[in-house]
């Protein structure tokens, strides 16, 4: 992954962000620490995708550039001097890569409760599952932001400026 041409943020900075903001023992940064370089560059990437399906105001500082940003025009504007990429931004795509990655394990956990009640281990899937507890972490997104194209509330919230 390059900076500016598929990626605002390198796996070691999406890595050193969750050690630096994450609790040691949360649950999305056990995993995130146990994932491949190639499975932690997949998630950034697929999150990256939702961000750039997003439309933004103001322009991209060069119009040949193939990331959205660094923008003119916009609330903290690039120069040509300074084309530098917010951190909003590639928090952004950390966090829904985290939600990205938060969303895939619920699913493994629905399909796994699904499975052992087939196999009449558990008899109530809502009620063990509950008993048991989520492997995912999952935040349901309601009104306004479930109409997003990004996984994460925290990352619309880190773009709401360029909305």
């Amino acid at each position: 992954m390059t900076v500016g041409i598929d990626t605002y943020v390198t796996v070691a900075e999406a890595d050193e962000f969750i050690k630096q903001y994450y609790p040691e023992f949360d649950d999305l940064a056990v995993v995130w620490g146990v994932l491949t370089e190639r499975e932690k560059t997949s998630y950034l990437y697929t999150s990256l995708q939702q961000i750039e399906a997003l439309v933004l105001q103001g322009k991209p500082l060069d119009r040949n550039q193939p990331l959205q940003f660094p923008r003119i025009k916009c609330f903290k504007p690039a120069t040509k001097e300074n084309p530098t990429i917010p951190n909003e931004v590639k928090e952004a795509q950390i966090e829904n890569a985290l939600e990205l990655l938060n969303a895939d394990l619920g699913a493994r956990s629905d399909e796994q409760m699904i499975l052992l009640s087939a196999l009449g281990v558990v008899k109530n899937t809502k009620y063990n599952k509950r008993e048991m507890g989520e492997v995912g972490l999952g935040a349901t997104l309601t009104g306004a932001e479930s109409r997003t194209t990004l996984e994460s509330a925290h990352a619309v919230k880190l773009l709401k400026a360029w909305y």
